[in-house]
């Protein structure tokens, strides 16, 4: 029998709420949404095919199942952080630590960072790669780049830019790639996506009502974990893909991906750097965000807002 593996970010969840015996209160613990969690909760009974959890207006209590499974995930998330934390600060007291979401590392930051690290050979950076807005407990940072709004009283965040979305798609999927597709097209592809909670805009949802088009008429094919895997699907023509114009910049120019439509509507929301408070000031950490802001100034397809918005 082969045993169906449930996520680390849903177990984290688990642990959390069992040990608190609270939703909110294990929201607050790992900084997301009460929504994001019920979400992982239920994404693991469904996964493991066993209630954990039982719900009522005014608590929330371990099942016999749970009873079981709680101690040795406890143990083992536990395990994690601390080991997580025990490789990190402070063991690197001069490496500076930069934390965003695999997109924006993987798609913008890493190959701009080598001509910073150039132009700065004292300076170390080590980039840590999330999938959510902030997994603040398992990672420590120097610097923290998130297009979530702010929500963690631990840290300082300053607006730093915004930009757009659209469709893409790869040119095998148009019959010539300079004519574009018409709105009604759309119908026949599959548009995948990265999954949303129930507070969030999603990408989609955006567009398509910019574009007068309903949802309801869309076909909707896998939802990914990611947009780097979403990118990979559609390189493959496995459908069309909501990407965000400085992640794809690149795949545009060469030829790898097409813009079917025109038009582009604004992301549902803005990107924060998110700095520790309360800690001595960094020269280095001052340097890279200076850096940073240069080439966010730089970029066409980001529109940089100043500190004071």
């Amino acid at each position: 029998m082969t045993t169906h593996m449930p996520t680390l970010v849903s177990l984290r969840a688990f642990e959390a709420v069992a040990r608190h015996k609270s939703f909110r209160k294990a929201a607050d613990e790992i900084c997301v949404t009460h929504a994001a969690v019920s979400h992982q909760i239920k994404a693991l009974e469904n996964s493991i095919g066993v209630q954990l959890l039982e719900r009522t207006s005014r608590s929330v209590e371990l099942t016999p199942a749970g009873e079981q499974y709680y101690p040795p995930i406890r143990e083992h998330i536990q395990g994690i952080i601390k080991a997580t934390r025990r490789i990190q600060a402070p063991d690197e007291p001069d490496v500076l630590l930069v934390q965003s979401y695999a997109s924006f590392n993987t798609m913008w930051l890493q190959p701009r960072l080598a001509d910073f690290l150039q132009d700065n050979p004292n300076t170390r950076v080590r980039i840590i790669s999330t999938f959510e807005d902030g997994d603040y407990d398992a990672h420590r940072f120097d610097a923290g780049i998130f297009n979530a709004p702010p929500f963690d009283k631990r840290f300082n965040y300053s607006p730093l830019f915004e930009t757009d979305i659209y469709p893409v798609c790869a040119p095998e999927a148009l019959g010539d790639p300079d004519m574009g597709m018409t709105l009604d097209e759309l119908e026949r592809f599959l548009l995948l996506g990265v999954p949303t909670t129930p507070s969030d805009v999603d990408d989609w949802t955006c567009w398509l009502e910019a574009a007068g088009l309903s949802r309801d008429d869309m076909k909707f094919g896998s939802v990914f974990d990611n947009y780097p895997l979403v990118r990979e699907a559609v390189l493959k023509n496995h459908g069309i893909g909501m990407a965000r114009a400085p992640f794809c910049s690149r795949d545009l120019e060469r030829g790898r991906l097409v813009q079917p439509f025109a038009l582009s509507v604004p992301e549902p929301s803005q990107w924060y750097l998110a700095t520790p408070r309360n800690r001595a000031a960094n020269p280095k950490l001052a340097l890279f965000t200076r850096w940073l802001e240069e080439e966010i100034e730089a970029d066409p397809t980001m529109r940089r807002i100043p500190a004071d918005v």
